[in-house]
């Protein structure tokens, strides 16, 4: 029994309050709903994400690490060894990221990837972007056990998550106002200088194939709309919400009299710049009631973001949200 109001709490009373505050805390539960931007499951009030459990098992292998001492006997079994995979090990190629030895540029790099990482999960969902990370762990991974290159660490990986977060947001600020793509430039740009300086011409190949593939990848998944010129597979549920409303019902364009150009919207843009539609036509002017219409949506979306965060907004609210905000930006 709770103990009466203005008398001292029994230490009885007081145990039983803490073990139920602790069983809570460390217990283990599913949630009740399975939509994509759920959790694959929660222990106490930790929601365990794609991304969350990467940095999870990437943390695990420092300890791993260290108690193993110089044997490695464990980690040594999961990193990209090329003789071995040809062997007939290929787990190595999809757990080679695991292994990390413990520093602070790896914790530093562990951060990027649950920072980034929970941006992209957002708008893939958890099971797309599981997807997303195995692709960007085995297509460079046989790249490595076809050209000798050995591998271990999650380096690969998170560069992979943030450059894809820049092509979603290229303009975001970050250090000094910079825009994310310039970040994005220094930093690849240094990485490769190093790498052309040690004259490592296998990891400058297994950098360039893991790039592209995450790339690619983005964009067959319907990240990276901002960027058209990468290329995008013809794979199943390819396209976000964003593309599907682009292309739901497009009108037919009408020449104007006299000849001329054509005035229309995106679905013509290869009648003048062919299949990738890199120049844009001008389009139909907006009327006030749409530019209205947007802006009273967007206001929604800021207000319920105002209210309980970012993470109250499915999976198609973030790509609503991120849609309107390009399209008013570009009315300015």
């Amino acid at each position: 029994m709770p103990p009466e109001l203005g008398s001292r709490p029994s230490d009885e009373w007081c145990s039983t309050v803490r073990l139920r505050v602790m069983a809570g805390r460390f217990s283990l539960s599913l949630p009740g709903r399975r939509g994509p931007s759920d959790p694959w499951f929660r222990i106490g009030t930790l929601d365990i994400t794609t991304t969350v459990l990467v940095v999870l098992t990437c943390v695990a292998s420092m300890f791993v690490w260290a108690a193993e001492g110089r044997e490695h006997e464990v980690l040594g079994k999961l990193v990209l060894d090329p003789d071995k995979v040809l062997d007939g090990q290929i787990w190595r190629v999809v757990t080679w990221p695991i292994p990390n030895e413990p520093s602070i540029w790896i914790v530093f790099m562990l951060a990027v990837l649950w920072y980034f990482g929970t941006e992209i999960e957002g708008l893939l969902g958890r099971t797309r972007f599981a997807i997303f990370l195995l692709v960007v762990t085995i297509v460079p991974g046989i790249v490595g056990a076809l050209i000798d290159l050995p591998q271990a660490g999650v380096r690969a990986v998170e560069l992979s998550v943030f450059l894809v977060f820049v092509a979603e947001y290229p303009f975001a600020r970050f250090f000094f106002g910079l825009p994310a793509w310039v970040l994005a430039a220094v930093i690849v740009g240094i990485e490769f200088l190093q790498l052309l300086g040690n004259r490592d011409e296998k990891s400058i190949l297994f950098r360039l194939v893991s790039i592209a593939v995450a790339a690619v990848t983005a964009r067959s998944m319907g990240l990276a709309s901002s960027l058209p010129w990468i290329p995008a597979l013809p794979i199943g549920g390819n396209q976000s919400g964003r593309g599907r409303r682009r292309r739901s019902k497009p009108s037919r364009s009408r020449s104007r009299r006299g000849g001329g150009d054509v005035v229309a919207g995106p679905w013509t843009a290869s009648s003048r710049t062919g299949p990738s539609g890199t120049v844009s036509l001008p389009q139909p002017p907006v009327s006030s009631a749409d530019v209205a219409a947007d802006q009273a949506e967007l206001d929604s979306l800021l207000d319920k973001i105002s209210d309980s965060g970012m993470d109250g907004l499915s999976t198609d609210e973030k790509r609503r949200l991120n849609e309107l905000s390009k399209r008013m930006r570009g009315r300015r």
